[in-house]
């Protein structure tokens, strides 16, 4: 239920780079003909310059605000092998990223945009109390999700009537996924869930049933099947930096990253001095300064 929101690109950057200040000496010859460092640079340009330079760009003003450490992109890096184990080689195939060193370049700067985003997002005493219950226990839970809130409340009035759970879920959920399993998602990882469901989900008692819960994927009931309290949790106090930054992380999604990176290219005041890529960046700047 979790929505994907860093903004990456898969470039020629290097070979961009390497070409933007040679001449026209010629880099290939042969009995047909030579092709100048001129011509090939023209033909990056052409083809990756606008996706190329932006990314240059970002990473450039970027990393001159916001530090990523070697460990922060190898803890991300981890992530991903832990998440495809055996398979981690294949999914980098399958992405068409070339090496383990090529994707810890990509987590850097996802890391630099992530930094430049939470940067911007506020946090309230409230959420914070929220996320603070979200991490003292742990919740095993259902749903039956449907499109619109009418249908959810009469879910919640048949629930209350007494019929079962399970049957409605397979009779009614448009969750796939679950809707065979009575709408069982197990024990829940907040990290995989949106921030509504989650605080939802989170407050429940056992066996307690939600009123209809938003998200971009339509309206949810819930119903907590065993919550567990967890042992030796600090205090609240203690927990404040930590819980401020799972906040921060649960805001996060591709506009309020795009608009934080818009921001920092603006207060930058960038000038490109290519005349064909000018004026790449000026679209995504005002419409970025608007929202």
């Amino acid at each position: 239920m979790k929505k994907k929101y860093l903004l990456t690109f898969t470039l020629a950057a290097g070979l961009l780079t390497l070409t933007a200040c040679n001449n026209g000496k010629a880099i290939v010859e042969s009995d047909a003909g030579n092709i100048s460092q001129d011509e090939f640079y023209q033909t990056l340009k052409d083809r990756y310059g606008e996706s190329t330079l932006k990314e240059l760009v970002y990473k450039q003003v970027l990393s001159d605000k916001y530090k990523v450490s070697d460990k922060e992109v190898d803890n991300a890096l981890k992530q991903y092998k832990d998440a495809y184990g055996d398979n981690f080689q294949s999914w980098l195939a399958q992405m068409g990223i070339s090496s383990e060193d090529e994707l810890k370049d990509i987590l850097e700067f996802s890391l630099l945009q992530e930094k430049a985003a939470k940067d911007k997002i506020k946090v309230t005493n409230d959420e914070l109390k929220e996320q603070y219950g979200i991490e003292t226990k742990t919740v095993t839970a259902r749903h039956i999700l449907v499109a619109d809130e009418e249908t959810a409340k009469q879910v919640k009035q048949r629930l209350a009537n007494g019929e079962d759970f399970a049957a409605l879920a397979k009779e009614l959920s448009t969750d796939t996924a679950t809707a065979e399993k009575g709408g069982d998602l197990g024990e829940l990882n907040p990290d995989q869930l949106t921030r509504e469901f989650t605080v939802a989900a989170y407050k429940l008692k056992e066996n307690e049933i939600s009123d209809p819960v938003k998200t971009d994927y339509g309206y949810h009931i819930i119903q907590a099947t065993k919550v567990t309290e967890k042992k030796d949790v600090k205090s609240f106090d203690k927990m404040k930096s930590e819980l401020v930054d799972k906040v921060k992380q649960s805001k996060l999604d591709s506009a309020t990253v795009q608009k934080a990176v818009d921001e920092a290219v603006k207060n930058a005041d960038v000038k490109i001095n290519d005349k064909d890529l000018k004026d790449i960046l000026k679209n995504s700047v005002e419409t970025g300064s608007k929202k």
